[in-house]
């Protein structure tokens, strides 16, 4: 296809690809003339990643060509590339003005989990904005698909509305909820980024190599005190600290 086909089809201006390529974040097609060239799927793939690296994580172009680098390094294993997508998206922001259609997808998500919130809740218009873009990017926006996040939302939720101690002043009160919903927030966003690592380690890392105790020598090493983190180290490890280090700089 032209570079118009191209543009028609991924949503992008003909300006705006011209610029990925000359910043080298899309491959040249192949040359068909001095001024033409063809692209093919593989152009529009690597379009909806940028898009979505710069639209919805909002990264600028220099963390997107971390993130496009990562993804052409065949010898980069899926752990560090998961790692460090994972990195550069860590703080997506979403702000757009919601749909009328991801309102009602959103109230009805609502309906269907049989959540009620407070007339004229602003969390309908939040959800719905999240949800515009799971719809844009085509995964499923129903209820059953979305249970397991909701479930695990709610049983977050009834836990800091236990932690809320109903009988104390209203300003202990309020202060409760205020710690809980930005510094237990963010607590819970970094553990659920501290999951994913060890998920992804655990499902797409190299094999924890054996342990064989020597029949003689010295004693054997004494494993961590009691308490003590038990993580496991990947070879790369060191080199992902140092760019999630340097992107939260």
């Amino acid at each position: 296809m032209r570079i118009s086909e191209l543009a028609q089809q991924s949503g992008l201006p003909v300006a705006t690809i011209k610029f990925y390529l000359r910043e080298g974040l899309l491959p040249a097609g192949t040359p068909i003339s001095r001024t033409q060239a063809e692209y093919g799927d593989a152009h529009l793939e690597r379009l909806r990643l940028i898009r979505a690296l710069r639209d919805i994580a909002d990264l600028p172009v220099a963390t997107v060509g971390t993130v496009l680098a990562a993804v052409d390094d065949e010898q980069l294993p899926l752990l560090d590339l998961l790692g460090v997508t994972q990195t550069a998206v860590a703080g997506f922001k979403g702000s757009a003005v919601p749909s009328g259609s991801g309102l009602v997808l959103a109230a009805q998500l609502l309906t269907d989990l049989g959540w009620m919130l407070t007339e004229d809740s602003p969390l309908v218009e939040s959800l719905a904005r999240v949800l515009d873009v799971l719809d844009g990017e085509g995964e499923p926006v129903d209820a059953e698909s979305l249970r397991p996040w909701a479930d695990a939302a709610r049983s977050v939720a009834e836990v800091e509305m236990d932690h809320i101690p109903v009988e104390a002043p209203r300003a202990e009160a309020a202060h409760t909820v205020t710690v809980g919903t930005v510094i237990y927030g963010e607590l819970l966003a970094q553990l659920r980024l501290a999951a994913q690592e060890a998920v992804s380690l655990e499902r797409f890392g190299p094999p924890p190599q054996p342990v064989v105790a020597p029949a003689q020598g010295p004693a054997p090493v004494q494993g961590p005190p009691a308490g003590a983190a038990a993580t496991r180290k990947h070879p790369r490890s060191g080199r992902r600290a140092d760019e999630r280090r340097r992107s939260q700089a």
